[in-house]
Protein backbone atom coordinates (compact mmCIF):
# COMPACT_ATOMS: atom_id res chain seq x y z
CA UNK A 1 0.00 0.00 0.00
CA UNK A 2 2.83 2.39 0.80
CA UNK A 3 4.31 1.95 -2.67
CA UNK A 4 0.90 2.53 -4.30
CA UNK A 5 0.27 5.72 -2.32
CA UNK A 6 3.81 6.92 -2.97
CA UNK A 7 3.35 6.42 -6.71
CA UNK A 8 -0.04 8.14 -6.57
CA UNK A 9 1.51 11.11 -4.75
CA UNK A 10 4.33 11.26 -7.30
CA UNK A 11 1.85 11.27 -10.21
CA UNK A 12 -0.13 14.07 -8.52
CA UNK A 13 3.03 16.14 -8.00
CA UNK A 14 4.06 15.66 -11.63
CA UNK A 15 0.62 16.63 -12.93
CA UNK A 16 0.50 19.66 -10.64
CA UNK A 17 3.91 20.83 -11.79
CA UNK A 18 3.11 20.41 -15.48
CA UNK A 19 1.37 23.75 -15.69
CA UNK A 20 2.97 25.38 -18.70
CA UNK A 21 2.79 28.86 -17.23
CA UNK A 22 1.57 30.67 -14.20
CA UNK A 23 -1.95 32.03 -13.90
CA UNK A 24 -2.59 35.59 -15.05
CA UNK A 25 -5.01 37.58 -12.89
CA UNK A 26 -7.53 39.33 -15.15
CA UNK A 27 -9.44 41.03 -12.32
CA UNK A 28 -12.80 40.43 -10.63
CA UNK A 29 -11.87 36.80 -9.95
CA UNK A 30 -11.15 35.96 -13.60
CA UNK A 31 -7.86 34.40 -14.63
CA UNK A 32 -6.01 33.04 -17.65
CA UNK A 33 -4.55 29.69 -16.69
CA UNK A 34 -3.49 26.27 -17.90
CA UNK A 35 -5.96 23.44 -17.28
CA UNK A 36 -4.01 20.17 -17.02
CA UNK A 37 -6.99 18.13 -15.85
CA UNK A 38 -9.88 18.68 -18.26
CA UNK A 39 -8.62 20.05 -21.56
CA UNK A 40 -4.85 20.30 -21.30
CA UNK A 41 -5.19 23.77 -22.83
CA UNK A 42 -5.01 27.38 -21.69
CA UNK A 43 -8.42 28.73 -20.70
CA UNK A 44 -10.14 31.72 -19.13
CA UNK A 45 -11.61 30.82 -15.76
CA UNK A 46 -14.45 32.76 -14.17
CA UNK A 47 -14.84 34.00 -10.62
CA UNK A 48 -16.30 30.69 -9.43
CA UNK A 49 -13.51 28.24 -8.61
CA UNK A 50 -12.41 26.30 -11.71
CA UNK A 51 -15.45 27.24 -13.80
CA UNK A 52 -14.72 28.17 -17.39
CA UNK A 53 -15.58 31.59 -18.75
CA UNK A 54 -14.01 30.44 -22.04
CA UNK A 55 -12.69 26.90 -22.15
CA UNK A 56 -9.43 25.96 -23.87
CA UNK A 57 -7.64 26.31 -26.31
CA UNK A 58 -7.25 30.10 -25.86
CA UNK A 59 -4.85 31.46 -28.48
CA UNK A 60 -5.14 35.20 -27.73
CA UNK A 61 -6.73 37.45 -25.11
CA UNK A 62 -6.62 40.86 -23.49
CA UNK A 63 -8.47 42.59 -20.67
CA UNK A 64 -9.21 45.92 -19.05
CA UNK A 65 -11.22 46.85 -15.94
CA UNK A 66 -14.53 45.75 -17.52
CA UNK A 67 -13.95 43.36 -20.43
CA UNK A 68 -11.93 40.33 -21.47
CA UNK A 69 -11.63 39.67 -25.21
CA UNK A 70 -10.69 36.15 -26.28
CA UNK A 71 -9.74 34.18 -29.38
CA UNK A 72 -10.26 30.45 -28.95
CA UNK A 73 -9.44 27.43 -31.08
CA UNK A 74 -12.41 25.27 -29.98
CA UNK A 75 -11.07 21.74 -29.61
CA UNK A 76 -14.51 20.27 -28.86
CA UNK A 77 -15.96 21.72 -32.09
CA UNK A 78 -13.00 20.88 -34.32
CA UNK A 79 -12.85 17.28 -33.10
CA UNK A 80 -16.57 16.60 -32.55
CA UNK A 81 -16.79 14.26 -35.56
CA UNK A 82 -13.38 12.76 -34.81
CA UNK A 83 -14.50 11.76 -31.30
CA UNK A 84 -17.08 9.47 -32.91
CA UNK A 85 -14.34 7.63 -34.80
CA UNK A 86 -12.59 5.51 -32.21
CA UNK A 87 -10.06 4.22 -34.77
CA UNK A 88 -7.94 7.39 -34.69
CA UNK A 89 -4.96 7.65 -32.40
CA UNK A 90 -4.30 10.64 -30.18
CA UNK A 91 -1.54 11.77 -32.57
CA UNK A 92 -3.93 11.63 -35.53
CA UNK A 93 -6.53 13.65 -33.59
CA UNK A 94 -3.87 16.16 -32.57
CA UNK A 95 -2.77 16.57 -36.19
CA UNK A 96 -6.36 17.33 -37.26
CA UNK A 97 -6.67 19.87 -34.44
CA UNK A 98 -3.39 21.60 -35.25
CA UNK A 99 -4.28 21.88 -38.95
CA UNK A 100 -7.65 23.49 -38.28
CA UNK A 101 -8.00 27.23 -38.81
CA UNK A 102 -11.38 27.48 -37.04
CA UNK A 103 -11.48 30.20 -34.39
CA UNK A 104 -14.21 31.41 -32.04
CA UNK A 105 -14.20 34.84 -30.45
CA UNK A 106 -15.65 35.83 -27.08
CA UNK A 107 -16.23 38.95 -25.02
CA UNK A 108 -16.58 38.60 -21.25
CA UNK A 109 -18.03 41.41 -19.15
CA UNK A 110 -16.35 41.01 -15.74
CA UNK A 111 -18.67 43.51 -14.02
CA UNK A 112 -21.92 41.85 -15.16
CA UNK A 113 -20.36 38.36 -15.04
CA UNK A 114 -21.67 37.68 -18.55
CA UNK A 115 -20.21 36.63 -21.86
CA UNK A 116 -20.96 37.09 -25.55
CA UNK A 117 -20.08 34.49 -28.15
CA UNK A 118 -19.00 32.34 -29.76
CA UNK A 119 -18.55 34.74 -32.67
CA UNK A 120 -16.89 34.60 -36.03
CA UNK A 121 -14.16 37.22 -36.34
CA UNK A 122 -16.49 39.56 -38.22
CA UNK A 123 -19.29 39.19 -35.63
CA UNK A 124 -16.75 39.72 -32.84
CA UNK A 125 -15.44 42.95 -34.36
CA UNK A 126 -18.99 44.28 -34.74
CA UNK A 127 -19.89 43.40 -31.13
CA UNK A 128 -16.63 44.90 -29.87
CA UNK A 129 -17.47 48.13 -31.69
CA UNK A 130 -21.07 48.07 -30.41
CA UNK A 131 -19.81 47.74 -26.81
CA UNK A 132 -17.15 50.43 -27.31
CA UNK A 133 -14.25 48.09 -26.60
CA UNK A 134 -10.88 49.23 -27.92
CA UNK A 135 -8.89 46.23 -26.65
CA UNK A 136 -6.80 44.38 -29.22
CA UNK A 137 -6.15 40.66 -28.86
CA UNK A 138 -2.65 39.67 -27.74
CA UNK A 139 -1.34 36.27 -28.81
CA UNK A 140 -0.53 33.73 -26.12
CA UNK A 141 3.24 33.07 -26.25
CA UNK A 142 4.09 29.78 -27.99
CA UNK A 143 6.23 28.63 -25.05
CA UNK A 144 3.31 28.74 -22.66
Amino acid sequence: KIIFYSLLLLVFIIISSCSQGSAVDLGNGYRFDYDPVISGDDAIFGPDENVYAVEGHVTAYNSDSVFIVVEQKPRHVILKDVYLNSNLTYLEEDKIFKQSTLRHFWIVNKIKDSRYGPFTEEEYLLKREELGISLELKQVPADR
